[in-house]
């Protein structure tokens, strides 16, 4: 759900500005209303430092992983500048190493040589020109003719010196090319040079990453204060020459006592109201339990209106059940939820805990699917005789089906399920935000699809002939058609209601056929994922050979490997397709509008 927010406007007198926003960010619940269009350029080059400081974080912490943090109080403003510097030596350092590789590598067919004696040479008027010539153009006569030396045979081309008297042209037909500037046993000494400073810089990196993290994590706290409280100053409405200041702010119903009971001991003016429905209001999501764990999937699209429903509470089932479906083995269920337990008892993060509550409930679904499918580690247990599969193997048999046929159907019949409990959100959406008029023509297909689908089922189970049940079909089609062509929205005339009901009409039924058939994504993941599995399981028996415990150890590095790539790759692709069903069918039917702002007080970060 959405928390309700009210809209606090602080006048305060200018000499007591200061201290009211020190308490109000301490108290840490107002989300300040921005009135200022532009940034300024302090502003901006602020954002520019937090962006830079995150980006250093991220990679010291991949260098610290693993390895034990032991935090220094130091100036994290100072830890930030030098291993800014660090950072800046190593990219320098790597850009060197990557010209010294290249010239290296053009001088490596030339060798070592003087390059004091080439000068000698020279001042002698005795000149070295350096050839390079693929092999099959190579002419062994030009010893004959020209005093040269053969240096190289190098990637299929000759390279050769040629030795002359003057600086004419030696009129060889060669392609002379550039000497070299240095011997290759300068460069080489220059190369090893490069990487030890490298090693060494990468050593002091290594050691800010266990010692210095934590002070320039709040190094860039102390940025982000900085810059919240100039965003204060700048988005403040000076009043009544200068002498009041006006400040409004966004703050939520459940948490405002605080901040009450201080503007009532600090004799603050304040005045707090509902929020209005063109205002764009912060968003504050507080969900139960299970649907809290799945509400960071609903950040990765967008955060709801204020006045729409949150979807996190509706989507989550679906979101778990589908990811168990695409995954849909017993076995990757049950190391799934086995490791996320473990996880969230190792580690104290919370966000991390909400990662692996959702793993849990994610692997216990896995599970579920995986025992229904008969799947456990690409063992399929319908083939296996075991009593349970061998008695439904034997039914299906008998019913000339399978278990696959009826994933498939059950596919189809979660998406329609989820289809049309979408269009029910949609109306009570509409609802909410636009009143019941402007339902009506949502209401009206909620009212033809699950009327159909009641009168069927009532026709196929008490056995009634089509015949005796057209009566109610007809006055289901009449009542339902006059609500979408007629009365879709009350607040338009009918004949406009008409020719936007008769468009309607035509998205409606293309657009909710082909999101029936996206749902048949999740039963070919499923077979999918089941078929690698089983062909893993039948490499290891393949290939393992039959030396008695070298085949063992064979078997169970290749299952070790196989299902480790099978769960990464079908559990990427169980993540990724149920998010796209629920972001496209499921949103679009339940008319989810999306673009709001996540709720971000002005608090104390250090």
């Amino acid at each position: 759900m959405i928390i309700p927010m009210q809209k606090f406007s602080f006048l305060v007198f200018h000499r007591d500005y200061e201290d009211f926003l020190d308490n109000v960010r301490k108290i840490g619940v107002v989300h300040l209303i921005e009135k200022q269009d532009a940034v300024s350029d302090e502003a901006q080059e602020k954002y520019e430092l937090i962006r830079q400081i995150q980006s250093f974080v991220k990679l010291l912490v991949r260098r610290e992983a693993g390895k034990t943090r032991t935090p220094e109080k130091q100036d994290g403003e100072v830890a930030y500048k030098t291993v800014t510097r660090l950072f800046a030596e190593v990219e320098e350092k790597f850009q060197q190493l990557t010209i010294l590789e290249k010239e290296i590598s053009y001088v490596r067919p030339w060798g070592d040589f003087s390059a004091a004696t080439l000068e000698k040479l020279k001042a002698e008027d005795l000149f070295v020109h350096f050839y390079s010539v693929p092999n099959s153009r190579f002419n062994n006569q030009w010893f004959d003719t020209y005093p040269i030396e053969v240096i190289s045979e190098h990637a299929g081309q000759t390279h050769f010196v040629l030795i002359q008297k003057g600086d004419e042209e030696p009129g060889i037909d060669a392609e002379e090319v550039r000497p070299p500037e240095r011997p290759l046993s300068e460069l080489i000494h220059y190369k090893k040079k490069l990487k030890e400073d490298l090693d060494e810089l990468n050593a002091e990196i290594d050691h800010h990453a266990a010692h210095s993290l934590e002070a320039i994590k709040h190094y860039g706290y102390e940025v982000k204060e900085s810059l919240d409280y100039q965003k204060a100053i700048e988005n403040t409405e000076k009043q009544a020459d200068d002498k009041v200041m006006l400040l409004e702010g966004w703050v939520p119903d459940e948490r405002k006592e605080m901040l009450t009971a201080y503007l009532e001991t600090a004799n603050i003016l304040y005045v707090s109201q509902q929020p209005e429905q063109e205002e764009e209001i912060p968003i504050l999501l507080k969900n139960k339990k299970f649907a809290r764990k799945f509400e960071m999937l609903g950040y990765l699209y967008s955060l709801p209106k204020y006045n729409e429903l949150d979807l996190t509470p509706f989507f989550a089932p679906f979101y778990m059940l589908f990811f168990g479906f695409c995954l849909g083995d017993a076995g990757y269920g049950i190391l799934m939820a086995i490791a996320a337990l473990f996880m969230k008892k190792k580690t104290v993060k919370k966000e991390i805990k909400q990662i692996m509550g959702l793993i849990f409930y994610l692997g216990v679904s896995t599970f579920f699917f995986g025992i229904i499918s008969g799947v456990f580690f690409g063992i399929p247990l319908f083939e296996t005789g075991l009593p349970v599969y061998r008695d439904l193997a034997a039914r299906f048999d008998h019913q000339d089906t399978d278990i696959n046929m009826l994933l498939f159907y059950l596919s189809l019949a979660l998406g329609a399920v989820q289809i049309i409990f979408g269009m029910f959100i949609k109306a009570a959406n509409e609802i909410r935000q636009f009143g019941w008029k402007h339902a009506v023509g949502t209401m009206g297909w909620v009212l033809l699809i699950t009327g159909g689908i009641v009168l069927y089922g009532i026709s196929s189970l008490a056995g009634i002939p089509t015949e005796a049940m057209s009566p109610a079909f007809h006055i289901l089609l009449v009542v339902s058609g006059v609500m979408i062509l007629l009365l879709n929205n009350m607040n338009r005339n009918i004949l406009m209601n008409f020719g936007i009901g008769l468009w309607n009409t035509y998205n409606m039924v293309t657009g909710i056929l082909g999101d029936l058939l996206s749902y048949i994504r999740l039963f070919a993941l499923g077979i999918s994922s089941a078929i690698l599995g089983f062909v893993f399981n039948s490499l290891a028996v393949e290939m393992s050979g039959n030396i008695p415990v070298l085949s063992i150890l064979i078997m169970i590095v290749i299952l070790v490997a196989g299902h480790g790539i099978n769960l990464f790759m079908s559990g990427l692709g169980a993540f990724v397709h149920p998010m796209r069903l629920t972001f496209v069918e499921f949103y679009k039917n339940a008319g989810f509008t999306g673009g709001g702002k996540q709720y971000n007080p002005f608090r104390k970060l250090t």
